[in-house]
């Protein structure tokens, strides 16, 4: 059995069109926005397969509190527990969850155009604001604690790593270390307490300036932060 069938099938991609850039940035902003309020009654994992700017559309989506999942490169035989680990909070928090990487071996999945405003069966947009909140920070609290998330304390200096979404083993074998699988909402907790740690940090992410941009903003800071192309 694949693992596209270990996740019930209620998986889907996200293809984009060339529409102008003028248009863009309002698209995208739109689309974010209204997967930030769904309710859905099923679980539904939406795979990225890229096509135009996923800084932006990164950027977006933190904003709209939608809930990403960083696949990078992992094999398909290793991706069973984060996948579980996406259904497990698309089903819990009642909306869907974004998921970045894995495209080697996601093929086959539902199409969702990024121009089609409709809404799945099964899923509404809520206007409620207090419950949206609720929902915002029960997910965010989840996110801090995943399990899919790893430290490492190696010793007492006060240098290590941040990476971003799954990682090979070998990366993970030397120096203090973090391992965030969700790229959104930001675990800001977390990285606040590891940065007090390790206050010079060598960070791996998709778009990693643009990132600690977000996390200098909320207060915390980046000043010994490095930056690892991706």
């Amino acid at each position: 059995m694949g693992i596209v069938s270990s996740v019930k099938c209620h998986d889907e991609a996200l293809t984009w069109r060339p529409w102008h850039d003028r248009h863009m940035v309002n698209l995208i902003h739109d689309i974010a926005a209204d997967l930030g309020r769904q309710h859905t009654d099923r679980p539904r994992l939406l795979f990225d397969v890229g096509g135009f700017d996923s800084q932006a559309w990164r950027t977006a989506l933190r904003r709209a509190g939608v809930p990403v999942l960083e696949l990078n490169e992992v094999p398909e035989h290793l991706a069973s527990s984060w996948l579980d680990g996406a259904w497990a909070f698309s089903g819990e928090f009642l909306m869907p969850v974004v998921i970045f990487g894995g495209q080697t071996w996601a093929g086959g999945l539902e199409t969702l155009a990024l121009g089609d405003k409709a809404l799945p069966e099964g899923s509404r947009l809520v206007a409620d604001e207090h419950w949206l909140r609720s929902r915002q920070v029960a997910l965010t609290r989840a996110v801090e604690t995943s399990t899919l998330n790893q430290e490492f304390r190696r010793g007492q200096e006060r240098r290590g790593w941040i990476r971003i979404g799954w990682q090979p083993a070998a990366t993970l074998e030397t120096g203090n270390g973090l391992v965030l699988a969700w790229s959104s909402p930001l675990p800001l907790r977390r990285i606040r307490d590891f940065a007090a740690r390790c206050p010079e940090i060598t960070l791996s992410a998709p778009d990693a300036e643009v990132l600690a941009d977000e996390v200098a903003g909320q207060g915390i800071s980046v000043t010994g932060w490095r930056f690892a192309v991706k």
